[in-house]
């Protein structure tokens, strides 16, 4: 039996085009090869580097529904827009991964290997760091926001989710701690552009400048 012609031209319109696109990067999105990856962060070496981003790998916040359980759009309740606590809910949610994978009283290396592990599992790229006041830094990554929902259509739009990894720095001890995680999703307030926020180079790993 051949294909219903009715289907095969419903398939192709321009509606059927624009759902199949997101559904395809999505699905895209799960094909790099991040094992490949070579970073060593401080005291951390580039063979134990690898064992915590493989570690990252295996865990169940790398996969949607994961992150998320948005169709159409970045969300919590299928296909509904997000309650009022998603946000804040996905910060401590991604803060405990890194914590649990970084284990107890975890150096700062290990934490920021963690977190990058974290952030590189989920397919985030590393794009930008920040220090502000020299109290705290901030580690941004990138992740293409149809990450977070198969359908959605408006990420093609507004493409990118920002992903801030922050540490507090005591400037005493010259010692940087794990402080939180702050995720923002991209929208009518604002799209960030990767290529304006860059200024660590492409591929690179992070680390505490002294």
């Amino acid at each position: 039996m051949g294909t219903n012609p009715k289907i095969a031209i419903g398939l192709l319109s321009p509606v059927g085009l624009l759902f199949a696109l997101p559904i395809l990067l999505w699905a895209f999105s799960f094909t790099e090869r991040f094992g490949l990856e070579k970073c060593s962060i401080g005291s951390i070496s580039g063979a134990e580097y690898q064992n915590i981003l493989s570690r990252a790998g295996e865990q169940r916040w790398t996969v949607w529904p994961g992150l998320s359980n948005g169709v159409f759009w970045p969300s919590d309740r299928d296909f509904r827009g997000p309650t009022a606590s998603f946000n804040s809910n996905l910060n401590d949610q991604l803060l405990s991964h890194i914590r649990e994978l970084a284990g107890p009283d975890a150096s700062m290396n290990r934490q920021l290997a963690s977190g990058h592990a974290v952030m590189r599992s989920m397919g985030a790229e590393y794009v930008q760091t920040q220090e502000r006041a020299g109290s705290r830094v901030r580690f941004t990554y990138y992740l293409p926001q149809v990450r977070f929902a198969p359908v959605c259509v408006l990420c093609l739009i507004w493409w990118y989710t920002t992903i801030d990894v922050i540490f507090s720095h005591d400037l005493a001890t010259d010692r940087y701690d794990l402080q939180e995680v702050n995720v923002l999703f991209a929208g009518l307030k604002g799209s960030p552009d990767k290529n304006l926020a860059r200024n660590v180079p492409w591929g690179s790993c992070p680390e505490f400048r002294r």
